[in-house]
This record gives C-alpha cells, structure tokens and sequence, in this order.
C-alpha cells in the first residue's frame, strides 16, 4: 500500500469510489482543491490502483479535511487511518483550526484525534415539489447583483473570521454556477452532476431573513424542477425552519467537527455551506 499525492487523472476513480460509499463528490471541485493544495491531496494506491482518498483545502488561517474514503473492499485496513494520519500532520501544526463535516459514524475517530463536535449538518434535498409562490422579472433583476464579488467577501469575512476568497471566489466559477447579492446576502447554487444541483455556499446577516427568502425563492425558479440539496447548520433554526418551508426534507446528517483554536464563526448568517 502506497500513500501519494493525488493526480488530475485520479479523478474519474475518485468519483467511482464516491459513489460506492455514498459521498456526494464533484470532480470540477476536486480539480479546484488539488490546483490550490496539491500539497494536501491525498490517496491511498494498492498496486498502482487507487482506494482511498483524503483532501484539505487551506485558507488565510484555517484548513478544511474534505473527502476522506475509502473503497468498501478496502476499509477495516487501517488504511483510512494511514490517510489521515498522513493529512493531519502536515496541516496541525501550520493551521490554529481545523475543521470538517464528519459521517457521525467517524465521530469517536476524530475525537481520539483530538477534534470535538460543534453543531450538527442537516442535507437537505427537494425534488422539485414546493408550495405556490409568486416570483417576477422585476425580482429577478434584483437579485442579479453586480456587485457579487463585493458582497462575498464582506459578508463571509463577518461569518468565519478570515479570508477565504482565493479559493472561494474560483469555487463559484463554474459554467452552471448561478449567484445572487444582495446587500446583507448571497447565495451561489450550481449543477454537479446528472441528477441535480447543489446550493452553496449561501449566507445571509442575521436580521435580514426577507433577502433569504427571496434567494430561496429565485433559486427555485431558475432551477427548475432539478433536485436541490444544501447542507444547512441545524443550529441555525431560521435557515431550517426556511427550508422546511419550502418542502425540502432532512436526508441525512453530518457532524461539524473542530480542531485547535476554536473560532468564533456566525453560524446564524449560515443557510448552506460550500460543497
């Protein structure tokens, strides 16, 4: 067994080894993480041939664990344990936080590694089904902000304390990618794969749950009848109680786990997080 960095032409097997164990993976955003950190790209080669996977992307002060697999003919080896191993020394001793969306399956793991639950994730999923609304050219136009870019980095900068635009704006370059600004809000949403559409990152100034609900609204409208799903903190009962609303149902939960310095982070201007 081989731990290497990861290359571009893993990435079909990737997505093949994502869907066995049921992570929800983007080849588009894996490309993005390993031109930004290829550094902290991580698989796992048994004979030359990939099973298991680890990924961080890092920001101004902290680094995000993102994809941590491995194939189901492969698990209870150890070698998930040697990925991350692997991972986490590099980046514990550069970043004060750590932080990643835990299966609760992995919650005791990454408590042995010294990380501690903050807040439960909900996935969210509607599948085209939503209660009657009116929505109007003029609100459309509304919601086309020029001034996207301007708003992301104020308003993400209030809500996780640092700067996180050189990943983040690259993020929501996709061909598919639609984004709204407003001015205490935004919302990027954007087409993953055949069966539908993954809304995030979206957040919104607590106190401003109008601008939400209008992005909610557009969103669904220009989406169509297209699965949407988002991962939504639970703590955050207004963007839950929002989503509900709007007939999405809970699918399955995640643990948002932290590592070293705790931040302060505004889960309340939180309604999706990034893919």
């Amino acid at each position: 067994m081989y731990i290497g960095w990861l290359k571009f032409v893993d990435v079909p097997e990737l997505v093949k080894i994502a869907e066995e164990t049921g992570w929800l993976l983007d080849g588009y955003h894996v490309k993005l993480m390993m031109m930004h950190a290829p550094h902290l790209c991580y698989g796992a080669y048994d004979e030359g041939v990939l099973v298991g996977a680890v990924m961080a992307i890092e920001f101004e002060t902290s680094a995000m664990i993102k994809y941590f697999m491995v194939k189901p003919t492969h698990q209870k080896q150890g070698i998930g344990r040697r990925l991350f191993n692997t991972l986490f020394g590099v980046i514990k001793d550069e970043h004060p936080s750590i932080y990643l969306h835990a299966n609760p399956q992995l919650k005791s793991f990454f408590e042995q590694n010294g990380f501690k639950a903050v807040m439960e994730v909900g996935r969210y999923l509607n599948v085209g089904k939503v209660p009657p609304f009116s929505f109007t050219n003029a609100q459309a136009k509304e919601l086309d902000g020029g001034n996207f870019d301007a708003i992301i980095r104020k308003i993400d900068l209030e809500t996780f304390g640092e700067d996180r635009m050189d990943f983040m704006l690259d993020e929501m370059e996709r061909n598919s990618s639609l984004k709204f600004a407003l001015p205490n809000s935004f919302q990027h949403s954007s087409v993953i794969n055949a069966r539908g559409v993954y809304l995030g990152p979206w957040q919104c100034r607590e106190g401003f749950e109008e601008e939400a609900e209008k992005m909610m609204q557009g969103v669904l409208y220009f989406r169509g009848l297209k699965k949407v799903m988002a991962d939504v903190p639970m703590g955050n009962t207004k963007a839950v109680e929002l989503f509900e609303r709007y007939h999405f149902q809970q699918k399955g939960t995640f643990l948002h786990m932290t590592y070293g310095e705790q931040r302060n982070v505004k889960f309340e201007n939180i309604y999706a997080f990034s893919l």
